[in-house]
């Protein structure tokens, strides 16, 4: 299975991926996959262009792939601003859960802890973040109750592979 979890830079995908990764490594063979550590050591060469952007999520879509083939759950925190790579991921992998990390831009922009929005080329700043193609789960995040909506995704998780 994997678990596609998009939104913004500052949204909160990799705080939820590696929370979510710590509960099921609990009971599966789990993987968390970051996009910025995929750019950190994997595509390092790849820039921000849209061009490039969609290479990156294509090497991280047969990243997942390789890794789910493996038998692993893999938790992916992906920007994913390509609503196309969305709706092909439901037919690429075996099982996919896509969850929508949904934060006001205002806010992220506020927050800003890694700096993103003062550089160029920034999702949600100089390239439109489109709405996701049919998140399977939206979680609102204001910051505040994270370990409730953790346990909320768990839940969602857990039911879905009981039903499939």
């Amino acid at each position: 299975m994997v678990i596609w979890i998009i939104g913004m830079s500052g949204s909160g995908k990799s705080f939820y991926g590696k929370n979510i990764e710590s509960i099921l490594s609990k009971k599966h063979k789990t993987i968390h996959i970051d996009g910025d550590e995929v750019r950190e050591y994997i595509t390092d060469e790849l820039k921000y262009t849209k061009k490039d952007r969609k290479k990156n999520s294509l090497i991280i879509r047969k990243l997942c792939k390789f890794l789910e083939a493996k038998g692993y759950l893999v938790i992916c925190s992906i920007l994913s601003i390509f609503p196309d790579h969305q709706k092909n991921n439901r037919k690429y992998f075996n099982k996919y859960i896509q969850i929508y990390i949904k934060a006001d831009i205002k806010t992220l922009k506020t927050k800003n802890n890694k700096k993103i929005y003062l550089k160029k080329n920034v999702v949600g700043k100089d390239i439109k973040f489109p709405n996701p193609y049919k998140p399977d789960l939206i979680i609102k995040n204001d910051y505040k109750n994270n370990k409730k909506r953790i346990f909320q995704i768990i839940k969602f998780i857990n039911d879905r592979q009981k039903n499939n």
